[in-house]
């Protein structure tokens, strides 16, 4: 049996008051093609379908649109679960009258997990749905226990589901939160796109081992978790400033007989690419960007040490998808920390070391002479006169 599988699609997705959708679109249409070159079984779907849990109409709109065709024109049944950023109750709804169009979807937690079974020509493929939980909700299913963590309420729902599975069968999981192995939690990487909770959303991934594969979703970088089969699809597109030195992918998996799994990752070219672009502001403007450039999606990161006025609509002007500006030290990483402050420093020590901090330069001698001049001022009680005020 072969299917696709993808996660966090977090359709709707807007950077800086700048819409996705016309990305997602793009995205969602090469998948449905790829489903049918592939001549995929399935398609999985591993939570955060929509980037909030009370999506835009138009966002529904191309999520309705494409599950449609992928479902009723080709003939791929879909399975989905729910993230963190989805509303279970909505993903529910009608979710009992869909299975019978080949839509199954898991919204909700529940304390027996969803079972989905497909049949090949070697039997059948059995889907299990466990969609994000939090564990306030998986306490009032096991009351007297203390479930005090994400791996705490998790443990306590694999103890309930699997003793009962057939482990000897073909068996999937669908999955959203954070899976590592306790021993080594770094194995797996994260971006800014996705809240940490200082370590107690971490689940133990040593518990999804006899799976013959472990769709999961939730961290937006491709990878997996400890064990090939246990892996992450990552986000379909670039969703922050830290995802863009790595690719995006879909996998494609084909699972034979009980143990045969073969899998690849398949790149799909975004309608724009991603990209940061640094220098002095007058550089940048000066330069003459290819056509594909100007179309892409491009945070600034500037050089310059004072304040540009009307920045970001001048640079849109010839970026007209820039999302974002901020200002960066030449030499950011080869900078030592900030120094703590010290009550014994002088004032002025402090502000030369903040700025060297900040644009990785020290105060040339007339900009030295203007701290001083305010400082002197300050220590006289801040009198405004012209003998004493600073010529700033």
């Amino acid at each position: 049996m072969k299917w696709i599988h993808t996660s966090d699609l977090h359709i709707g997705k807007q950077i800086n008051e700048f819409s996705l959708l016309e990305d997602q679109r793009f995205f969602l249409d090469q998948l449905a093609k790829l489903a049918q070159i592939e001549q995929a079984d399935a398609l999985l779907l591993s939570g955060d379908l929509y980037d909030r849990s009370v999506p835009p109409a138009e966002a529904v709109k191309v999520l309705d649109a494409f599950l449609s065709h992928v479902i009723l024109e080709l003939k791929i049944p879909v399975i989905a679960i729910a993230g963190n950023h989805d509303s279970p109750q909505r993903l529910d709804f009608c979710s009992r009258l869909l299975r019978s169009s080949g839509l199954y979807i898991t919204g909700q937690y529940q304390k027996q997990w969803e079972k989905v079974t497909l049949f090949d020509t070697l039997g059948p493929v059995h889907f299990y749905l466990c969609p994000y939980l939090e564990p306030a909700l998986v306490r009032a299913d096991f009351p007297g226990k203390e479930l005090r963590s994400f791996d705490d309420a998790f443990s306590a729902v694999c103890r309930q589901n699997l003793p009962s599975i057939d482990f000897s069968q073909r068996n999937v999981l669908l999955a959203h939160g954070f899976f590592s192995y306790l021993k080594n939690p770094d194995s797996v990487a994260r971006s800014e796109s996705e809240v940490s909770l200082g370590g107690s959303d971490l689940i133990d991934a040593k518990q999804l081992e006899n799976f013959d594969y472990v769709a999961l979703g939730h961290i937006h970088r491709p990878q997996s978790t400890g064990k090939e089969h246990l892996c992450y699809s990552g986000s379909p597109l670039k969703y922050s400033q830290s995802e863009i030195p790595y690719s995006k992918s879909v996998v494609v998996a084909e699972l034979k007989e009980k143990g045969s799994l073969y899998l690849k990752r398949q790149a799909l070219p975004p309608l724009r690419e991603m990209r940061v672009i640094q220098g002095y502001f007058d550089q940048i403007l000066q330069r003459v960007p290819e056509l594909r450039e100007k179309e892409d999606l491009i945070f600034f990161s500037l050089f310059d040490h004072t304040l540009i006025p009307n920045a970001m609509n001048r640079l849109r002007a010839v970026y007209p998808n820039a999302l974002g500006l901020s200002m960066k030290r030449q030499e950011d990483d080869s900078a030592d920390l900030l120094p703590a402050r010290k009550a014994s420093k002088p004032v002025k020590d402090l502000f030369e070391e903040f700025y060297q901090f900040i644009t990785g330069e020290e105060l040339i001698q007339e900009q030295s002479e203007i701290v001083q001049e305010a400082c002197d001022w300050i220590q006289l009680g801040g009198e405004a006169d012209e003998t004493h005020s600073p010529g700033i």
